[in-house]
């Protein structure tokens, strides 16, 4: 009887170590460690875009992206959800053959800031992209 007692005992502790040790990871997954406050006013530069010379700035409520140059660019207007994430309703693009339109809306979810790098994902028409970005300024 004692050894029942003693293995029941070991079982729900076990129970308990797991369950806190869970809660803890979840804890330390939802609660982000960056400030997405700099998002507000920033220049960033993709890091995977072939066009060198492409860059958006976003200044409160505002995103413009420069495209060859200059040459080309889109401009959204920018409704914050929370300090981290945005719906960018695309205002005028330029840009041939882009395939959205004016109008569109994109939603724009930034996951993680570390050192100069700044990633999330972007979603549109109910497809989902992954996105990663180099902060100039």
């Amino acid at each position: 009887m004692k050894l029942f007692y003693f293995l029941r005992a070991e079982k729900t502790s076990l129970f308990l170590f797991i369950l806190c040790l869970t809660a803890t990871m979840s804890l330390a997954q939802s609660n982000q460690n960056f400030d997405c406050k700099i998002l507000k006013n920033i220049k960033l530069k993709y890091t995977d875009n072939p066009d060198k010379t492409a860059y958006l700035t976003i200044s409160g409520n505002k995103h413009v992206e420069y495209l060859e140059s200059g040459k080309y660019f889109i401009k959204s207007d920018l409704e914050w959800l929370n300090d981290c994430e945005y719906n960018a309703k695309m205002t005028e693009i330029t840009l041939p053959e882009f395939p959205f339109k004016a109008g569109e809306i994109m939603n724009v979810k930034f996951e993680n800031i570390e050192g100069n790098f700044i990633t999330g994902r972007a979603m549109v028409r109910g497809s989902s992209y992954p996105i990663k970005f180099e902060i100039i300024r």
